[in-house]
């Protein structure tokens, strides 16, 4: 990134010149770079990617609430994620690493998991909306920006449980929740 000092003969710019360079600032820093215009596809497969972090955000955001609203068992699961986390990551991002996994893989074995276990759905849906604060459905949606149905809290609390399954904190989900008193 070129580093500027007084562009355009003014101590600051920002802008596009030409549809071809753009100047801005950075954290106090004048910069110029390329302009390049964002692509949004709304693919499906873009959507599943989309609707995957969707589901992993609103459980790190849930788990994020439940360390500092309440106490264990929810800080024994940060504290024993805490003690596994690789150097250089906060322990939120390495328990949203774990439930993604690489390509995905992580999340789509949960899935695959959660729709094996349908008849046990409800429970988990139950134990999701006993927690303090409740964890939250994951909304999603289809190709080309079409709303689509929800994930359930309870999936998202599987998903959540998956992560920590994947870390060998928990062992693998099953029809029984955690119950988190």
């Amino acid at each position: 990134m070129a580093k500027t000092t007084g562009p355009l003969f003014s101590l600051t710019a920002s802008g596009t010149v030409g549809n071809t360079i753009t100047y801005a600032n950075w954290k106090g820093r004048p910069y110029v770079r390329r302009r390049v215009i964002p692509l949004n596809p709304q693919t499906a497969d873009m959507a599943v990617v989309r609707n995957a972090m969707r589901c992993v955000a609103a459980a790190t955001y849930n788990a994020n609430i439940q360390t500092k609203k309440r106490t264990p068992p929810a800080t024994v699961d940060k504290t024993a994620i805490a003690l596994i986390t690789p150097d250089g990551l906060a322990w939120n991002n390495f328990l949203a690493a774990s439930m993604v996994g690489t390509n995905l893989d992580n999340y789509t074995a949960a899935q695959a998991h959660w729709t094996v276990h349908a008849a046990d759905q409800a429970a988990w849906i139950t134990a999701a909306q006993a927690l303090t604060p409740a964890m939250q459905p994951a909304p999603q949606v289809a190709a080309f920006g079409v709303a689509a149905t929800p994930l359930s809290d309870g999936n998202v609390f599987w998903v959540y449980c998956w992560g920590l399954f994947i870390m060998g904190l928990m062992i693998q989900p099953t029809s029984v929740p955690p119950v988190y008193a």
